[in-house]
């Protein structure tokens, strides 16, 4: 498979719409996807974002798996989902984990215990990249979120129990990477 051409459909500052047109086995094709690059299918880089799977560990307290509840358009409601956002412009990927989560939690990482290259969540609707990071985090007396004044976020600390109950809940609106997490922490036994 081959790009013969791509076209930008949209001129939007967060994502853009784009069109490939492709040729497969004698077959042309056109392909639309999100992108939040100015120039898609440059390669591999840093990636466009991070994705944080946050353990509150409180001296004297049970470990917490820190989850968001968002307001979110495409879906027109509250999902359940981790803290996480776009990097910046020459932003290392560890300073990106630790401004994301104390913009919305308050919290701050105290511990990086894995961070992945960047994955792709959905390549088949966006070449958008984001690097998933395994964190331990503490509350400080000044943890208040500090939100932009487009997010509506509310912070959710689940305890082992918790996990259990949200992954098992078919009702609850789950982002895909958060249902993950619980499921990995359900099938372990506790919270690492």
């Amino acid at each position: 498979m081959r790009i013969l051409d791509l076209h930008k459909l949209t001129d939007e500052k967060w994502l853009n719409l784009f069109a490939a047109t492709f040729e497969h086995h004698g077959h042309t094709g056109r392909w639309l996807f999100a992108s939040r690059r100015a120039e898609p299918q440059k390669g591999p880089g840093a990636g466009d974002a991070v994705v944080i799977v946050p353990v509150l560990r409180n001296p004297g307290e049970p470990p917490r798996l820190v989850m968001i509840k968002e307001f979110r358009a495409p879906v027109g409601a509250r999902v359940w989902g981790l803290p996480a956002g776009l990097l910046e412009q020459g932003e290392p990927v560890e300073e990106t984990v630790r401004r994301e989560v104390r913009e919305e939690t308050g919290m701050e990482v105290v511990k990086f215990k894995r961070l992945t290259q960047p994955l792709y969540s959905s390549a088949g609707m966006s070449d958008e990249a984001a690097a998933l990071a395994f964190v331990d985090v503490r509350s400080t007396p000044e943890s208040l979120p500090k939100l932009e004044a487009s997010e509506d976020i509310e912070v959710v600390l689940l305890d082992y129990a918790g996990v259990c109950r949200l992954c098992d809940d078919a009702g609850a609106r789950i982002d895909a990477k958060a249902w993950s997490a619980l499921y990995l922490y359900q099938q372990l036994g506790q919270l690492v």
